[in-house]
């Protein structure tokens, strides 16, 4: 399998939004690491708005290295727009994966998820499942949070997938278009729409346990983050239960569940819920008119 991943071509989107602090330092990494790995990459930094020298500095990097790039937009798309808008886009590599700025998943990371993407559709790290890696170590809350946040997924979708909002993964080609075009959920439960939507198209999924780093420089209220992704993964439940009451592809719903309707019809009465369901985020909607 080595030898199958030395010479891939992958492309690395890396959504930024003021983030001159650490821009040049995620360049220089994975420029590094790509290159030692002998592959056919190219980095993908979509920005989002900035107004420090953001795009100034990644710019300065296109004008060295050719498979550095940027896109910009005109409207603010989010953390999972501006991926979205990567891969509707631009014209990518076989595989394609997104990371973080900080790097919390070292780029030496991606080659735990090459090593089954053969056989996969998707490879999603972990950073519940450890299988011999050493603990996360982050804030407690941020521990409670996450594992709550895990139950929560499993219990209201029955996917056997630990750590739906791990921010690494790597998808084949083939599926993204259709995978990413169906995605309603730009904000911060982005990634559990993505698994969530992977599941209901068939494809193959496999989780993997990863090392991360936790970030010590979050730009997110805590409690902003609780809520909003608390509003956002109920909304994607209700999108598929509505799917799966017409007939349409959806979770591995259980059939005629007592608690499941209870929960539907609450959800049916939130405008909010409903109009995300059924529509997506504004930023969802700045994707359709950008494409």
């Amino acid at each position: 399998m080595q030898e199958k991943i030395h010479d891939l071509g992958i492309s690395i989107i890396i959504p930024v939004f003021n983030e001159e602090k650490r821009v040049k330092t995620c360049i220089e990494r994975l420029l590094l690491y790509c290159k030692g790995k002998g592959w056919d990459f190219e980095l993908i930094f979509v920005d989002d708005g900035s107004i420090d020298r953001t795009v100034d500095i990644v710019k300065g990097y296109t004008h060295l290295e050719a498979r550095v790039k940027i896109l910009t937009s005109s409207t603010r798309l989010g953390k999972g727009g501006s991926i979205v808008y990567a891969v509707l886009n631009e014209p990518i590599k076989d595989y394609v994966t997104f990371m973080d700025v900080d790097l919390s998943a070292d780029p030496s990371e991606l080659a735990r998820l090459l090593e089954y993407i053969d056989e996969y559709d998707i490879v999603v790290g972990s950073r519940v499942l450890r299988d011999g890696l050493r603990p996360i170590r982050r804030p407690w809350y941020r521990s409670f949070l996450s594992n709550s946040y895990s139950t929560l997924f499993r219990t209201l979708f029955r996917i056997p997938i630990y750590d739906p909002q791990c921010g690494l993964k790597v998808f084949r080609r083939e599926i993204t278009g259709n995978l990413f075009r169906n995605v309603k959920i730009m904000g911060f439960a982005f990634d559990t729409d993505l698994i969530v939507t992977a599941f209901a198209q068939g494809l193959r999924m496999k989780e993997i346990p990863i090392n991360w780093t936790h970030g010590k420089f979050s730009k997110v209220s805590v409690i902003k983050e609780v809520r909003s992704m608390g509003l956002d993964i109920v909304s994607i439940w209700y999108r598929y239960h509505l799917s799966w009451l017409h007939n349409k592809a959806s979770y591995p719903q259980k059939k005629g569940s007592f608690y499941g309707k209870i929960l539907f019809s609450i959800l049916s009465v939130n405008n909010n819920v409903r109009d995300r369901a059924l529509t997506g985020s504004a930023r969802t909607l700045a994707i359709q008119r950008l494409n």
